[in-house]
């Protein structure tokens, strides 16, 4: 069981159309586009505005911290995606180390209409979003949201919201699938050590501040990785092994990316990698 810091104390909130204050944070349901076609898939994201010195967290958290969650009230035929989750940063829970967000972040959902959707109609998309706010302490909560939609007909252009460039930059985030480094992953006890090797066709970019985000809590938020970047231009990592992650764990998944999340004068992009873990 992952480590959680503090007492779960959840307070309700109204469904209301506008954003939702909770705690430490601001809320809404929010659309890349004013309408939608019958079929038709579009983005729309939960907003989260934090208050300074508060964070919530990434899919996964590390060894404290619980994912943002959205359980959904749809109409008849609608469908949501997966959160899409755009890049995290390392985020501190007291003493603790772990990966989530500070300030304003969207975290993108695919909403697919009803082939059945009447057009010059509304549909009202409803979800609970829950989450664990933390500074030096924790705010666990949920909101009830809503968020109108119209329904248009399919030969219709649609316009863009307000929110649209915001949700298009969160997908910048996106980690890219790796095609410019070889990866070797190598377990040594509880130790894991990660070898990226430039392709010999390829420059990669490499951040100024390398990190690796582990995707399934396999590797100790909270332990130092230790970095080092040889002559060759291959940069090694090693990283402990979590206790609270997967067992007997085939690969090693995560984001390759400066620790604060956020870009640098290297040109590096976050890069996703799957690296199949050998013993030793």
């Amino acid at each position: 069981m992952r480590l959680i810091l503090g007492i779960i104390l959840l307070s309700y909130t109204n469904s209301i159309a506008e954003p939702v204050r909770e705690g430490a944070l601001i809320t809404e349901l929010v659309s890349s586009k004013q309408s939608i076609a019958p079929g038709e898939t579009i983005d729309i994201a939960l907003r989260i505005k934090h208050d300074k010195g508060w964070h919530t967290y990434w899919k996964s958290p590390g060894i404290v911290g619980v994912p943002t969650g959205l359980a959904w009230k749809l109409p008849d035929g609608f469908k949501a995606g997966k959160i899409l989750w755009p890049q995290p940063e390392t985020v501190k829970m007291g003493p603790y180390n772990a990966y989530g967000y500070h300030g304003e972040v969207f975290l993108i959902i695919p909403l697919t209409a009803s082939q059945n959707a009447k057009p010059g109609t509304n549909s009202l998309i409803q979800a609970r979003a829950s989450w664990m706010c933390c500074s030096t302490v924790c705010q666990p909560a949920f909101a009830d949201l809503k968020l109108s939609i119209q329904i248009s007909k399919s030969a219709q252009p649609h316009k863009n919201t307000k929110w649209f460039n915001l949700i298009i930059n969160s997908r910048s985030t996106f980690a890219q699938n790796n095609q410019s480094w070889k990866t070797t992953a190598v377990r040594k006890g509880k130790k894991i050590i990660l070898t990226l090797s430039p392709l010999e066709k390829e420059k990669p970019s490499a951040p100024r501040t390398p990190y690796f985000f582990s995707e399934d809590g396999l590797i100790h938020s909270d332990k130092k990785q230790s970095i080092k970047i040889l002559p060759s231009r291959s940069i090694v990592f090693r990283l402990h092994v979590s206790e609270f992650g997967p067992e007997n764990p085939t690969h090693l998944k995560g984001i390759f990316y400066n620790k604060n999340g956020l870009p640098d004068n290297s040109g590096a992009t976050p890069i996703y990698i799957n690296a199949p873990i050998k013993g030793s």
